[in-house]
């Protein structure tokens, strides 16, 4: 049962940083004036360092839970 958590939890973190990165993509094709090449990188560059440090916070939070068991 906590294994079905774990795997929901990490398929939910992963949808949501997908769900970034398509969503700047789309804003930008659909707005290709709005951003620069340089600003679109540190835009892209960003959600992931972001998405990143939510993905890495869960699998500490699993490491730490099966720690205690």
């Amino acid at each position: 049962m906590v294994m079905d958590g774990k795997v929901l939890q990490q398929a939910f973190a992963f949808a949501g940083a997908l769900g970034r990165y398509q969503g700047l993509v789309q804003f930008v094709r659909q707005n290709p004036e709005a951003y620069s090449h340089e600003r679109l990188l540190d835009e892209l560059f960003k959600v992931d360092d972001e998405e990143q440090a939510k993905i890495d916070a869960l699998e500490a939070k699993f490491k730490a839970l099966e720690e205690q068991e």
